[in-house]
């Protein structure tokens, strides 16, 4: 019989489930499933999510999240719980901030991980000025269901990728889809950018909340790439391999979203350098409305180092 503190089976597909979080204690919640990436830990998007439910979790009703400031401390270990525990820094009139922190408690063989550090900001919708950057040509005209899915992409490009960088070409829970895949993926580019369509496989219920930390789960998916696509080509041509993960995380939600309907990453890298990459994001609905932004910042290392 499973106890509270045993991590339960997942099925790769139930992002409501794996989001769902148990009261344990006065503000904190508990994780009891786990989205393992390639490297066996939790998949940083998981934290994200986990972390954006929780802090919503403790806000009064009507103010919807407009900001989260994530940092990853250590790497998650997929057969742990992971306990969020959640403090008030503000409860205002129209605004709410909260401080988010993420553990995995000791057990006979491993002592106690804090795994994130985070704050999420929540405010009433007010009336004021309106403007937004314009979609790129790639968010206007084009069925993102036209594009070459990424298990279907080129054998030599997707051999490239895993090679150097190890990322996963395929998601049983995320659809991601980008054009010209040489292109897009950086053995044909001379810039350091990555455009494509994302959004759930499955449909997820009306709740804002969860479509807010669904999005936070896909925005850790291939964002850092734009860091890192640009030097597959030379990396490969030399035989290495970077070590790539994410170190710290932004994300500002402009209008509301929903996570299981297209959206558009045109994301940029303004840097990398002294091992570490930089990714700055803007996120488009399917009308290209300007729906949220991200940036993170990535380690971008040799595996030997």
């Amino acid at each position: 019989m499973a106890t509270t503190d045993t991590v339960l089976p997942w099925d790769s597909r139930d992002l409501e489930a794996l989001l769902r979080l148990e009261p344990v204690g006065p503000s904190t919640f508990r994780t009891r499933y786990a989205s393992p990436n390639s490297r066996g830990t939790v998949y940083g998007g998981q934290l994200l999510a986990n972390a954006v439910m929780a802090a919503s979790l403790t806000v009064p009703a009507g103010r919807d999240i407009t900001a989260l400031q994530f940092m990853f401390l250590q790497s998650a270990d997929p057969a742990r719980v992971i306990d969020l525990e959640v403090s008030v820094l503000q409860d205002g009139k129209r605004f709410a901030s909260r401080h988010v922190r993420g553990t995995q408690p000791a057990t006979h063989d491993a002592p106690r991980r804090v795994v994130l550090d985070a704050q999420a900001t929540f405010a009433t919708p007010l009336p004021g000025p309106e403007h937004a950057t314009p979609a790129p040509a790639l968010a206007k005209g084009i069925d993102p269901f036209t594009l070459p899915r990424m298990e279907d992409m080129p054998a030599d490009v997707a051999s490239a990728v895993w090679r150097t960088l190890g990322y996963q070409m395929d998601s049983t829970l995320l659809d991601l889809r980008v054009g010209d895949a040489a292109k897009s993926l950086g053995l044909a580019s001379q810039s350091a950018e990555l455009n494509f369509w994302l959004r759930t496989r499955e449909p997820l219920p009306d709740d804002p909340m969860l479509h807010a930390a669904a999005f936070a789960y896909l925005s850790d998916w291939w964002l850092n790439f734009a860091a890192v696509g640009i030097h597959v080509p030379q990396l490969d041509r030399d035989g290495e391999r970077l070590h790539v993960a994410s170190l710290n995380h932004a994300i500002w939600f402009h209008r509301p979203l929903r996570a299981d309907r297209w959206l558009c990453f045109d994301v940029q890298s303004p840097c990398a350098a002294r091992g570490r990459g930089l990714s700055v994001a803007k996120v488009y609905d399917g009308e290209g409305g300007l729906v949220a932004s991200a940036t993170q910042e990535c380690l971008s290392t040799p595996g030997g180092i």
